[in-house]
């Protein structure tokens, strides 16, 4: 059977600690940034998220992250990972919570295949009652989907709540109005995020539970735009469903969100089909199926990341209906290749990093606006000497227009050149940066 890495060692760039964390290995990484396995003071394992820089410093993100960081704070399900720490202001802005060493929902399924109809039951339950913890704080996740669901023993774990709204804006430029993974979101958040609500959550509890049965989403498409036509126009494929779901995921997935269940309802519905042994210390056990057992116990062992050269087994391949974003995915990695050595000591934080880059920014500035000052003095030199010889061939030496004819020409060519070096000097930080934003 096909497993994948833990945790990754982490890269000679990555920082050895984040706020009172020590980072020991990555779990992930996504679009809005790295997730990371940290150690507190006392031993405590949690996952920390960190944010790109670039995001970081989009007009009031700090503000809307620390909002929904204080939000987040306040859910406290059995069924959510809790947020225990989190800094918006930090050079590099993070999250924390708690660790749960459990395979993401996506991964299990696409590891040992679709669940069965107890197992689909069990999850929807405790996906259900996580929701209603979340919406119970005035959340609305926005980005719930297999890869936000962790499957662990005693119940899942939703995951990710209080991040999708923070980068709102930011998918807005992406997406041209949509906040959350196209397969798994509802057709009215897919129109406009802003009319996200607690049913669009329902929509994609829906989803998520017909992925679980079925291995695939509602909508799938060859591309975003694709998927998101079949969204807007065609009803979901149920293909593959077992009709004991299909009374409570269909309505999930009403292209309505007036018609479609709370998850109240839905809690409601999947619970009186959970047994004792499920729902006690037991909980996952008898529901789920022995690979799926197996797999979720190789997360529960010690995690420690991979060491160079040593067998992880290889990462099952991403199917098409993958829904990567932050968080989500096992941190990208070339197969059968040792990380690089490490040439120096790993930065401790982003903001080392950052002076860094400057520094090599204004010293290549400066070395590029000598050679442009150097290459545009000898061009006028050069344009001096052509001056004099030329206004001599025509026989203007001697003439009364010979001042004005040097002069105009010689400060013609000046202000070319004047005009040259400072668009040289103007264009260079611009190309440096974009050189410099990907090492």
């Amino acid at each position: 059977m096909l497993q994948p890495a833990l945790t990754e060692p982490l890269r000679r760039w990555d920082p050895e600690q984040i706020g009172g964390y020590t980072l020991i290995g990555r779990l992930g990484a996504g679009a809005m940034g790295q997730v990371y396995l940290g150690l507190s003071a006392a031993g405590r394992l949690v996952a920390v998220k960190t944010i790109k820089i670039e995001l970081a410093e989009e007009p009031d993100f700090r503000t809307r992250f620390g909002q929904e960081v204080a939000a987040a704070r306040r859910v406290s399900g059995a069924f959510t990972a809790a947020v225990v720490a989190a800094d918006p202001e930090a050079d590099v802005p993070w999250l924390a919570t708690a660790y749960v060493p459990a395979p993401a929902l996506s991964t299990l399924v696409r590891t040992c295949g679709p669940l069965p109809v107890p197992a689909v039951r069990w999850l929807g339950a405790g996906c259900a009652e996580a929701l209603e913890s979340i919406h119970g704080t005035g959340l609305v996740h926005r980005d719930l989907k297999p890869s936000n669901v962790l499957v662990a023993p005693d119940g899942p774990r939703v995951i990710d709540f209080g991040v999708a709204r923070a980068a709102e804006r930011i998918q807005l430029t992406v997406t041209r109005g949509a906040v959350g993974t196209p397969a798994y979101m509802a057709p009215e958040q897919a129109r406009d995020t802003r009319q996200a609500t607690v049913a669009s959550d329902v929509f994609s509890l829906g989803a998520t539970m017909l992925f679980a049965a079925t291995g695939h989403a509602p909508y799938q498409g060859e591309t975003v735009m694709d998927l998101l036509v079949r969204l807007a126009t065609e009803p979901p494929d149920l293909t593959g469903l077992p009709p004991e779901l299909a009374e409570v995921i269909r309505p999930c997935l009403e292209r309505d969100p007036r018609k479609r269940p709370t998850s109240a309802a839905v809690l409601a519905h999947l619970a009186p089909g959970i047994s004792l042994e499920q729902a006690g210390q037991g909980l996952g056990s008898s529901a789920l199926p022995g690979p799926a057992l197996a797999l979720i116990a190789e997360y529960r062992r010690d995690p420690k990341p991979a060491r160079e050269g040593g067998n992880a087994g290889p990462r099952p391949e991403p199917g098409p209906g993958d829904d990567a974003t932050f968080g989500s995915q096992p941190a990208p990695s070339a197969p059968h290749e040792a990380p690089a050595p490490s040439r120096g000591p790993r930065l401790a934080s982003g903001r080392a990093r950052t002076r860094r880059r400057r520094v090599h920014l204004a010293i290549w500035s400066a070395a590029a606006a000598a050679v442009l000052l150097g290459a545009g003095l000898m061009v006028v030199s050069v344009a001096a000497l052509v001056i004099d010889v030329e206004v001599g061939m025509f026989g203007f030496q001697d003439s009364w227009a010979a001042p004005y004819v040097t002069s105009t020409l010689y400060w013609e060519i000046v202000g070319a050149v004047v005009l040259l070096i400072a668009a040289g000097a103007l264009a260079w930080p611009a190309i440096a940066a974009r050189s410099w934003r990907g090492r």
